[in-house]
């Protein structure tokens, strides 16, 4: 029996399934990857079965005065990091804190961070990094715009609750002393042309004075109050020059 050069070829590219076990399809002369196996899952048993575990591995750390966790093995004894505790969002709870951390942490260094330098318990650790805002060099329409570094910021859950202490009067005062100031110098720096004569918003208004009202008065009317100013000179100059003549010289 003859057998076709197509035929022929496909026998050639199309492999042996005793040998090779499985088949791989020809795409334009390339031959397709296996598909992956897919990984399996945990049942729900095994998974309750593994938190159960970590709990009870918690509760054992707690009662013994040990750390809930694998601690780092590198000691470092003067950390240069950063970090700040920030003020909670509306969302979170008295059990929830926010800091802002270098770029270069992770959350086993934040959490290592703050139970050895601190003492503080965390349980879980979430992560965000925020883009930044957009800044010129100069005064808008000159400058380039750029943007800042980005900022890291992470949410811990804590054992015990913690509440921010209310603001001081001092406080709430020294604040909104900064933001009228910061207003203030951006309103001088952007203003352009005639909007640097105008009086700056910050402060309601009372650090610039107020420009004096001018008042409109037509080119004709000017023209002719002007004719009757230059008459009235000329008038008193004459008088003042007869008086002087009849003061020194006897007619």
């Amino acid at each position: 029996m003859l057998l076709s050069a197509a035929s022929v070829r496909d026998s050639m590219l199309r492999p042996n399934n005793a040998l090779f076990g499985s088949v791989r399809t020809i795409i334009m002369g390339y031959r397709k990857p296996f598909s992956p196996k897919p990984t399996p899952k945990p049942s729900h048993k095994d998974r309750a079965l593994r938190s159960k575990r970590i709990v009870e591995l918690v509760r054992h750390a707690l009662e013994n005065d040990e750390p809930n966790f694998i601690p780092g093995s590198k000691p470092i004894y003067f950390p240069f990091a950063q970090v700040k505790l920030l003020r909670p969002n509306a969302k979170h709870t008295p059990y929830q804190a926010k800091f802002r951390v270098p770029k270069s942490f992770n959350k086993l260094d934040l959490r290592d961070y703050l139970y050895h330098i601190y003492g503080l318990r965390v349980l879980n650790v979430t992560s965000t990094l925020t883009p930044a805002k957009f800044i010129r060099s100069m005064p808008a329409p000159y400058g380039s715009r750029y943007r800042a570094p980005q900022t890291k910021k992470m949410t811990v859950d804590l054992i015990d609750p913690f509440v921010w202490p209310a603001e001081t009067e001092e406080f709430i005062q020294e604040k909104e002393l900064t933001k009228e100031l910061n207003r203030y110098r951006e309103e001088k720096a952007n203003a352009i042309n005639s909007d640097a004569d105008k009086p700056s918003k910050a402060f309601g208004g009372i650090i610039d004075p107020q420009p004096r009202p001018m008042n409109f008065v037509s080119k004709l009317v000017r023209r002719q109050m002007k004719n009757i100013k230059d008459k009235d000179i000329i008038a008193q100059k004459r008088l003042n020059a007869e008086k002087f003549i009849t003061s020194h010289v006897k007619l």
